[in-house]
């Protein structure tokens, strides 16, 4: 007669199955257990590696607009967020660009340039490569109520926290987000790389008030200040109050009157109303026989040597912020950085022209040395 472990044909239920008795081969079943769990988790991840994945390619595959209303100065920070997002896998953005001509009209032409990015072009975000821009950019979202409008910004000339962009670095409080330089470190070697090509430098000349455009290089010349005082330099400032379409015309007039030995160094300030400015002081510097220091965006068109971030480095770096928020992350989410890579770019041609020499630590960690 069959017994409880044999089906009605006679043969037992679990026949050709291990029988599990509290030990099958020499495993217990809280291993087994384990193992099922550890299994388990393996896939979960697995899972949802792979769903975090597609979800990340699915939204670098659709469509995107951002506005920039940058300064010809900032190319190459545009590039290196265009290709930063290249390589993440962003295909299909459409970049809503406008340069802005610093000069009187400045802010005008800036606030006009985002209203229409934001209400004609419907741009999902807006990325600055200035800290100016990106204040107008704040203010303009606020106006038309449109602070879901994400913006990343550079910040070249200012702490952002004491320019109004954000309440901390930790965060900003609203809807930017960005990468900035820092100021005291830049004015620190610039005045300390003047006195390696020229240890008797101690004069340094800058066109400061009624040259350069108000709320551009305004926070930098405090930084300059300090540190022209803490390592015993003179700093020699050339004003003026005439109209800003006068300022060419006086600054020439000034630049004239300068004659050997009234200035050992000259040093150009962003953001001027004399455009471009840096062009004419590099001729005054050669005139001199003196080193002639410049942001880096201004190399181009004068100056032997500058130093600051790497914008190429800070737009890449900017770009995995823009990465982040269209992930869906807040930018008051998102710390502000300072820029992670920093170069020294020198024209050995100018330095050549103008009878000055670069030292051999300076050529040694340039990063770029220019030979036009």
């Amino acid at each position: 007669m069959p017994d409880g472990n044999t089906s009605s044909e006679g043969a037992p239920q679990n026949a050709g199955m291990p029988r599990f008795e509290g030990r099958a081969s020499g495993m217990g079943w809280d291993k087994l257990a384990g193992i099922a769990a550890v299994v388990a988790l393996v896939a979960l991840g697995a899972f949802a590696y792979t769903f975090t994945s597609s979800s990340k390619e699915d939204v670098r595959a659709k469509p995107v607009k951002i506005g920039i209303a940058y300064f010809r100065q900032g190319l190459s920070s545009i590039e290196g967020l265009k290709k930063k997002l290249a390589e993440l896998g962003y295909s299909n953005v459409t970049y809503v660009e406008e340069e802005i001509v610093i000069g009187p009209t400045l802010d005008a032409d800036t606030e006009k340039a985002l209203t229409k990015m934001i209400l004609e072009d419907k741009v999902d975000l807006i990325w600055e490569d200035h800290e100016f821009q990106a204040k107008t950019a704040l203010a303009v979202t606020a106006k038309l109520d449109r602070q879901d409008i994400p913006v990343v910004f550079l910040s070249r000339f200012h702490n952002p926290v004491a320019y109004g962009l954000a309440a901390s670095f930790k965060s900003s409080g609203n809807n930017l987000t960005g990468v900035v330089e820092d100021l005291a470190t830049v004015a620190q070697r610039d005045l300390g790389f003047l006195r390696e090509i020229d240890p008797a430098v101690k004069k340094v000349g800058i066109f400061s008030d009624g040259f350069m455009v108000p709320g551009i290089s305004d926070e930098y010349l405090v930084h300059l200040k300090e540190q022209t005082q803490k390592s015993g330099f003179q700093l020699i400032e050339y004003t003026t109050k005439v109209p800003p379409p006068e300022a060419e015309r006086v600054w020439h007039e000034m630049a004239d009157a300068i004659k050997p030995g009234d200035i050992d160094a000259l040093m150009h300030l962003p953001g001027h109303f004399y455009n471009p400015q840096e062009y004419a002081e590099y001729d005054l510097a050669k005139r001199l026989g003196i080193p002639h220091s410049v942001p880096y965006e201004d190399l181009d068109g004068g100056g032997h040597f500058a130093y600051s971030s790497n914008f190429a480095a800070s737009g890449e770096q900017s770009a995995i912020m823009v990465d982040k928020i269209l992930q869906g992350a807040k930018p008051s989410d998102i710390p502000i950085e300072y820029g992670e890579t920093s170069r020294l770019a020198l024209n050995l041609k100018r330095a050549q022209e103008t009878g000055i020499t670069f030292s051999d630590s300076m050529l040694y960690i340039a990063t770029e040395q220019r030979d036009e």
